[in-house]
C-alpha cells in the first residue's frame, strides 16, 4: 500500500479507494471512489463514470482535455449516499485517459477501435486450462476413465470436453451451449475440442447423457484434476458416473425437478449442426421433439443443480442451425414456431430467479433466424427482444450505476445476456435506442461497479481485477485462471446462505450492503468462481461488439 497526495491506493486485486478534500470543501475529509471500465470504450460508445461519495459533492471532473460539471446527485443506492454520473461520451479521439476530480484520478482506460482484443484472447486461454482429458496449459492428463453409465453400469468414452467451474463435473447444460456459442463467436478450434464430447453423449436416438461426474469430487482433500482419486464406487481414481437425462425427476438423495429432455438435446442439436455432424444433430433434434421439456442437472451430495426451466428457445436453435446447414424448409417452418412459443426472455425485469431457470438466459436463436423470415416476423422477433429490454430499462433509471438484472447466483451471466440481446437487437433493426444499456451493462463486468473490480480475472493485468478466485488450480498450484469471468456479486442473504467458511479479512468490506456482496476470496464459492458458460458469453459479447464496431 503505498499514500500519495491524501490518497490511500490498494493494488494489485484490491479496491482503489481514495480520501481526499471533497470539491465542495466541506470541513472534514471524507472518502469518495470514481469507478469506471477498466478496459476502456469504443470511439463511438457511451462513456458514463461513476463518483460515488459519503457527502455531497460538487464542482468538474475531467477527461483529458474534456471538462464538465459533476452534475446532479442522483442520491443514495447500496453502500453509497451520493452518487453522480459523469458524462464523458463526447471524447472520442484515441488514447489512455484517466477521469479526474479533485487532485483524484480514476483507473486508466483506453479509447480505441481494438480495446477488447487482448481481452478475448485471455477469455480463451481460461478455456483451455478447463479442457479436460489433457490440458494444454499444464500438459497433464486427467480423467481418462470417464465413464460408467449409472443406469446400465456400461462403460462408455466420455472423455474430453471442459470441467465446468472450479470443480471437476462436466455439466452438458453448459458445454452444449458453450460449443454454439464459441462457434458463433468465431473460436472454431476451442468449439471443436467440445464438440468431440457433446457428439458422444448421444450414443443412440434414445440417450443423451446431462452430466459426467459429480459433486463427490468435492470432499478433502483438494486436488487437481490429474490428481483426482474420487472414488465413485469403482475403485480410488476410477471411472467417473455418467448421468443420463431420463426426463423425470433424479438424484440419490436430492431430486432436480427435470421434466423432459428438450432443453439439453435441442441445444446439444444446435451445436453439432453448427459443427456440421449434421447425422448426429438431426437425431439430437428428434430426440428432443419427441421428449419436451427440462433436463436438469444431478445432485448427488448437496441440493445444489441447474434447474433450466426453458426449452422451446432450444428447440427453435437446433431448428434454425439445422435449416441453415441443410436449407430444407420444414426446418425453417418448426424454428418459427418455437420462436413463438419462446417469446420474451422472462426473466427481464424480474427482482430474482431460480439458479440457471432461464439459462442460457438470451434466446440466440431469435437472432439466428431473423434473417431467414419475412418482414413481419423480423417485426415479432424484434419485438420480443424490445420487450424484454424495456422492463430492464424502467428498472435501470432506478439507481445510479444503471444495473437492472437481478444479484442472483451467477449474476454476471444475467448482466452478459442484457447486453449481448441488446447488441443484437441493434444489429437487427438499426435502432440504437438500447446502445447505453447494452454499454452500461458491459462497463459494469470490467469495473463500473460498486467494488470496482474487474470481473473477469487477472483482467486487466495492472488493473483492480479478481485475484483470488474460487478455484483449485490458483489455491493448490498457484496459476491463476487468468480470463475466467467469475460468478458475480450477490445479494447479501444469498451469499449469507451459501456460506459455508470464514472469509478471512475483506478489503472490500466498505461496499458491501443488503443490494449485493462481492468477496474477492478462495472461500467465496458463490460470487468468486470462474465458469466457462460465462466466459463463453463474454466472449461472444465481445466478438459482436467489434463486429458491430
Amino acid at each position: 500500500m503505498v499514500t500519495l497526495c491524501g490518497c490511500l491506493t490498494f493494488i494489485s486485486g484490491a479496491m482503489v479507494a481514495f480520501q481526499v478534500e471533497p470539491a465542495s470543501r466541506t470541513a472534514d475529509p471524507s472518502f469518495f471512489w470514481i469507478r469506471v471500465n477498466q478496459i476502456g470504450y469504443f470511439l463511438d460508445d457511451p462513456k458514463i463514470a461513476i463518483l460515488s461519495s459519503e457527502v455531497p459533492l460538487s464542482g468538474s471532473f475531467s477527461v483529458g482535455g474534456f471538462r464538465q460539471n459533476i452534475g446532479e446527485d442522483q442520491g443514495t443506492w447500496g453502500p453509497f449516499r451520493h452518487n453522480y454520473r459523469l458524462d464523458f461520451t463526447r471524447v472520442r479521439t484515441p488514447g489512455r485517459y484517466r477521469v479526474k476530480f479533485g487532485e483524484v484520478f480514476s483507473p486508466p482506460f483506453t479509447i480505441g477501435s481494438d480495446v477488447y482484443h487482448e481481452v478475448s484472447n485471455k477469455l480463451m486461454t481460461f478455456m483451455r486450462l478447463q479442457r479436460c482429458g489433457y490440458n494444454p496449459v499444464t500438459g497433464k492428463k486427467c480423467h481418462q476413465r470417464d465413464a460408467i453409465d449409472t443406469t446400465t453400469g456400461n462403460r462408455i468414452d466420455l472423455v474430453g470436453g471442459w470441467h465446468d467451474a472450479a470443480d471437476h463435473i462436466k455439466h452438458m447444460i453448459t458445454t452444449t451451449y458453450c460449443v454454439a456459442a464459441l462457434f458463433l463467436a468465431g473460436a472454431d478450434k476451442e468449439a471443436r475440442y467440445g464438440a468431440a464430447l457433446v457428439e458422444k453423449i448421444h450414443p443412440d436416438s434414445d440417450t443423451i447423457y446431462v452430466q459426467i461426474g459429480d459433486d463427490r469430487d468435492h470432499l478433502p482433500p483438494a486436488k487437481l484434476p490429474h490428481e483426482d482419486r474420487t472414488d465413485y464406487g469403482w475403485g480410488s481414481g476410477g471411472p467417473r458416473p455418467a448421468w443420463r437425462a431420463t426426463g423425470k425427476p433424479d438424484g440419490p438423495k436430492y431430486q432436480n425437478r427435470s421434466s423432459g429432455l428438450a432443453s439439453l438435446a435441442g441445444r446439444a442439436a444446435a451445436a453439432m449442426a453448427l459443427a456440421e455432424n449434421l447425422k448426429i444433430a438431426k437425431s439430437m433434434y428428434r430426440l428432443a421433439r419427441r421428449h419436451p421439456g427440462n433436463a436438469m442437472s444431478v445432485p448427488v451430495r448437496a441440493p445444489y443443480y441447474y434447474g433450466e426451466r426453458t426449452f422451446h428457445d432450444d428447440l427453435e436453435w437446433a431448428a434454425i442451425e439445422l435449416y441453415i446447414a441443410t436449407k430444407e424448409r420444414v426446418y425453417l417452418e418448426q424454428a418459427i414456431k418455437y420462436a413463438h412459443l419462446a417469446g420474451e426472455s422472462r426473466w427481464m425485469g424480474k427482482q430474482r430467479h431460480g439458479h440457471y431457470e432461464f439459462f442460457p438466459y438470451i434466446n440466440l436463436a431469435h437472432w439466428r433466424l431473423y434473417p431467414h423470415v419475412d418482414a413481419d416476423t423480423k417485426k415479432t422477433l424484434a419485438a420480443y427482444y424490445r420487450a424484454g429490454l424495456e422492463r430492464v430499462q424502467e428498472l435501470v433509471i432506478q439507481n445510479p450505476y444503471r444495473l437492472g438484472t437481478p444479484l442472483v447466483w451467477c449474476s454476471n451471466n444475467d448482466v452478459i445476456a442484457l447486453a449481448t440481446q441488446a447488441v443484437l437487437f441493434e444489429r437487427m433493426t438499426g435502432d440504437t435506442r438500447y446502445r447505453t444499456l447494452a454499454a452500461e451493462a458491459r462497463d459494469w463486468i470490467f469495473g463500473r461497479n460498486p467494488w470496482g473490480v474487474s470481473m473477469i480475472v487477472g483482467v486487466p493485468a495492472t488493473g483492480t481485477a479478481a485475484s483470488r478466485p474460487h478455484h483449485l488450480f490458483h489455491k493448490i498450484a498457484n496459476i491463476l485462471p487468468v480470463g475466467g469471468l467469475v460468478d458475480g456479486p450477490v445479494y447479501k442473504d444469498i451469499n449469507d446462505s451459501l456460506k459455508f467458511e470464514a472469509f478471512g479479512y475483506d478489503p472490500y468490506h466498505r461496499f458491501q450492503s443488503e443490494i449485493g456482496v462481492y468477496h474477492d476470496t478462495f472461500s467465496d464459492f458463490s460470487t468468486n468462481e470462474p465458469i466457462i458458460d460465462g466466459t463463453v458469453s463474454l466472449m461472444l459479447l465481445l466478438k459482436l461488439w467489434d463486429q458491430a464496431e
